[in-house]
């Protein structure tokens, strides 16, 4: 293949390629082992499903950015990296959209039967569904497509109907009337996840109850007037000295004139509005709960659509917010609108629609998570409580431990049930006879009690958390059987999972609950009995940040914020866009994302890319001058910059198993950055130029250089890969060819990640390198203070009492390169004046003459000298301080001793300076 590397880097000639090549290679698909092959290690991981209807946000490009990052650093490891992807049929939304398209036709759901919706909307899936993972595949995604699953797919909808059944035999699961969020443009109860609080300036209003005997009344506080229609009670508490008279009298419902009862309870506050507050327990959670301590009736005033359903008043039939304008105007001519104050509310508003949430009573289907099942064992929750309090799952950062309890500790029932059409249909079935209701696995023909035959299914849906909380084990095969497929065998539970707060509960607290209950069945290997240890679906919960814009605002359409991940990346390329969320990515941090910080790494792509055509030049001038590049591992003889970087390589490979471990991808990304922008390109790419003389005769030094060179490059290559999986890909295809030799793998993703052990640590040239590295920048600063011409070399003189004197001498050539050295003199005593400066290490001057500005290095000095006293002051506390050199660690308090004294060394060197001035 041709090589050469064209000039300029261009991500958008190199993306589409390998993307395509990832995919139809299947680089990524990982077979399920065989009972044999069970030494290799797996690493496996659940992507968060998106929704069918999705776009890719900044929030789902950093969490797939995060996965990949370790799905690609476990597989280079050497372990059965299996990073599971797939879609959530999303049943609200998918509904909406399909809605949407059949409006466009001037059509409604309506106007088909139940059977012809479903079949419009997989063929909308056939159509659309398929975008969020096509975006996956061209951003490159390191995911095993061959796993790729649907949530209405048949094996997993089987799956969750078996759910379903074994709950219901369990007791677990049961229909009744409850509150429920209720949305009236979809007709359906929403989860709270899927409602906005909103905050907005409304009223509130003070109406008048008469009491029925006409000794006087009562007036409540309300800030829905319309539902007072439902009104069955007013509850005052039984403490509050104004209405300890009135408990057990009648009221005459306005407007209605239904008697109510005042009654006492506790959730009347005294403190809040008038003291009093009406009951309407079709229409409010709390309003429930009285009825229910009170034995109230319930009668339901609103429809499914939020209009009065109140047959023979005036205000059938009206919107509910049309229905207060009017309940408003009649109870001020009679004469009970008492007053209309400011009052800030809190409106829940759907996030499929917009429009405010209804507290309805509803029919629905509820899984009692509190509750003890009948086959014996822990309720749902308590054993979800136990998997994370006794350590078999960790949540990092640890403090959303602390929310997970906090919400599990106040569970109440769930309730699993949405009015829709799409979506897994409820497997119950009623009798129109009796009314009695059958769960079953399959369509019965009968009543199960009274053995008639007109039955009729139930109408609604599971709601889609109850299925997607089942993934982690329905998707490598449970069909309820309880026996242990292959891929449960070797992928359950699954090492980790990224995914972002917002859904903490509604789905990682739900797949922890019916995980870890339902595989404590599911026997081992051996066939012993599996603990919750094993049972769990997960070992980690990485809870990454929000990504903000760059004013840290938190993105929304309504402020006009929102970041299109795919315009920055057609603009910078995927790798750019992937190393900025990386390297933001703090845990508990939110990040502010920012263009110019994209920028910024597609710069050191470029770098990179240059770094590699640098590569490429010296290896062809190398081949026209007979030598023959090898990948090495032997640098006994290496020159003081190649054994300091290998050195380096050690140390970084080190740094970034460290920090990918503890899920710091801020850490990893920086220590990697830092390793091939100063390390690699700016300091060993500029030495090395001193060794590699392709014009003299050959030599050992220029081959080991020109090999250790190529080794280095092709090492920092797969380290850099998971990072930026793109250019790394590219450029390493490209090495192998400009050296001649067959690539070991199909894809850098396959090869071997550095391990710290690989390279050679010289702890002698790592601090000789460190050393010279500071001579050499302080040369460079004392130069540009003196006022040297760039170009002009200029001599100088060294004083160490280390061996920082004979390094300078030893490497004069490395000063010469990096700094304009001339020649280099060792003094005999610390040189001083203005054209010297005193590190820990040594003291140099750059021999040049100038006129100095004696007022400005004396202000320069004066300086100094006020800080390393304000250093010297603070050390001088800490180090006297009892408690602390109690408490600090050895090493760090030999550190912080170790700088003081050089610090008061520095000092004194300064205040010597200054008193020569």
């Amino acid at each position: 293949m041709n090589h050469e590397l064209p000039k300029a880097y261009d991500p958008s000639t190199i993306e589409t390629k390998w993307a395509n090549f990832w995919v139809d290679e299947k680089i990524f698909d990982v077979p399920t082992p065989s009972t044999a092959d069970n030494a290799t290690k797996s690493f496996v991981q659940l992507l968060p499903p998106p929704n069918v209807t999705g776009r890719l946000h900044m929030g789902h490009m950093l969490n797939q950015t995060e996965m990949d990052i370790l799905a690609r650093w476990h597989r280079m490891k050497g372990e059965r990296s299996v990073w599971v992807p797939g879609t959530d049929h999303a049943g609200i939304a998918t509904q909406m959209m399909v809605e949407r398209a059949l409006k466009a036709e001037g059509k409604q759901r309506t106007d088909f039967t139940r059977d012809e919706f479903v079949e419009r909307v997989w063929s909308w899936k056939q159509e659309y569904g398929g975008y969020i993972t096509g975006q996956m595949r061209r951003l490159g995604a390191s995911v095993d497509w061959s796993r790729e699953y649907f949530t209405m797919d048949d094996k997993l909808s089987h799956a969750v109907r078996e759910v379903f059944v074994k709950l219901h035999e369990q007791g677990l699961i049961y229909r009744g009337a409850y509150i429920v969020n209720w949305d009236p443009v979809l007709g359906t109860a929403v989860s709270d996840v899927e409602v906005e609080n909103e905050e907005k300036l409304g009223s509130i209003y003070h109406l008048r109850y008469e009491l029925a005997d006409g000794s006087g009344s009562i007036t409540i506080a309300t800030t829905r007037p319309e539902t007072m229609l439902g009104d069955v009670a007013v509850a005052v508490n039984a403490e509050d000295d104004r209405y300890k008279a009135f408990i057990g009298k009648k009221l005459v419902l306005p407007l209605v004139g239904r008697e109510i009862p005042v009654i006492a309870d506790d959730w009347a506050n005294p403190e809040f509005g008038t003291g009093a507050v009406k009951v309407t327990p079709a229409h409010d959670p709390n309003d429930f709960a009285i009825g229910q301590r009170h034995n109230l009736p319930q009668p339901l005033i609103m429809d499914a659509q939020a209009r009065i359903a109140n047959t023979g008043t005036k205000y059938d039939g009206l919107d509910r917010f049309e229905a207060r304008k009017q309940i408003l105007a009649d109870l001020e001519a009679l004469g009970q609108l008492v007053a209309i104050k400011d009052h800030t509310l809190t409106l829940p508003v759907s996030q499929r629609t917009g429009s405010v949430i209804e507290p309805r009573l509803s029919m629905q289907w509820f899984l009692a998570v509190n509750k003890k099942p009948t086959t014996g064992g822990d309720s749902i929750a308590e054993t979800a409580i136990s998997a994370v309090r006794d350590g078999h799952i960790s949540f990092v950062p640890e403090m959303h431990s602390k929310v997970y309890f906090e919400w599990m500790n106040n569970l109440h029932d769930w309730c699993i049930s949405r009015q829709l059409w799409w979506g897994h249909r409820i497997p119950a079935w009623h009798c129109t006879k009796c009314g009695e209701t059958t769960v079953a696995r399959e369509t019965p023909t009968a009543c199960s009690k009274c053995g008639a035959t007109e039955i009729t299914q139930e109408t609604d849906v599971l709601d889609t958390w109850f299925s997607s909380g089942l993934l982690p084990f329905t998707v490598f095969g449970w069909d309820g059987s309880n026996k242990l497929t292959d891929d449960l065998k070797a992928f359950y539970p699954t090492n980790l999972l990224v995914t972002g707060f917002d859904i903490l509960f509604f789905w990682v607290a739900r797949m922890i609950m019916l995980g870890s209950h339902f595989m404590l069945d599911v026997p081992n290997a051996d066939g012993s009995q599996r603990t919750l240890a094993d049972a769990v679906p997960f070992k980690d919960v990485y809870i990454h940040p929000l990504v903000r814009d760059a004013n840290r605002e938190k993105m929304s359409k309504t402020k006009g914020n929102v970041i299109d991940p795919i315009s920055i990346v057609e603009k910078y390329g995927t790798d750019a866009v992937r190393f900025t969320l990386a390297s933001q990515a703090s845990p508990g941090t939110d990040i502010a994302f920012n263009e110019a910080r994209t920028e910024g790494y597609r710069a050191f792509a470029n770098k990179i890319w240059n770094a590699a055509r640098f590569l490429q030049m010296n290896i062809d001038r190398g081949a026209e001058a007979g030598y023959k590049v090898a990948l090495i591992d032997d640098l006994n003889a290496a020159p003081l910059e190649t054994r300091w970087l290998y050195s380096r390589l050690s140390a970084v490979a080190a740094e970034v198993e460290r920090s990918l471990t503890d899920y710091r991808f801020d850490e990893a990304s920086q220590a990697v950055y830092a390793f091939f922008w100063n390390e690699f390109c700016d300091w060993y790419l500029e030495l090395v130029k001193l060794r590699l003389d392709f014009n003299a005769p050959q030599n050992a030094t220029t081959a080991l250089t020109l090999n250790a060179l190529v080794t280095a490059f092709e090492a920092a290559l797969r380290l850099l890969s998971p990072f930026m999986p793109f250019i790394t890909e590219e450029l390493f295809h490209a090495l192998y060819a400009s050296i001649g030799l067959e690539v070991p793998a199909k894809s850098i993703a396959l090869t071997r990640y550095p391990q710290a052990k690989d390279f050679p640590f010289d702890a002698e040239a790592n601090d000789a390198m460190t050393t010279l590295q500071e001579l050499i920048v302080t040369v460079r600063g004392l130069r540009k203070e003196l006022g040297v011409p760039e170009k002009e070399a200029a001599p100088i003189e060294v004083f160490s009492n280390g061996n920082a004197a004979k390094l300078a001498v030893e490497n004069a050539d490395m000063l010469a390169k990096q700094a304009r050295v001339s020649e280099v003199g060792i003094a005999t005593v610390a040189p001083s004046g203005t054209n010297a400066r005193a590190t820990a290490s040594f003291d140099v001057a750059v021999i040049y003459e100038r006129q100095i500005d004696v007022a400005a290095e004396r202000e320069r000095l004066t300086k100094e000298i006020a800080k390393l006293n304000k250093g010297l002051e603070a050390a001088g506390k800490q180090l006297g301080s009892e408690s602390f050199l109690a408490k600090a660690p050895a090493h760090i308090v030999d550190g912080l001793k170790k700088q003081a004294a050089e610090n008061q060394a520095l000092l004194d060197k300064a205040e010597a300076q200054l008193a020569q001035l």
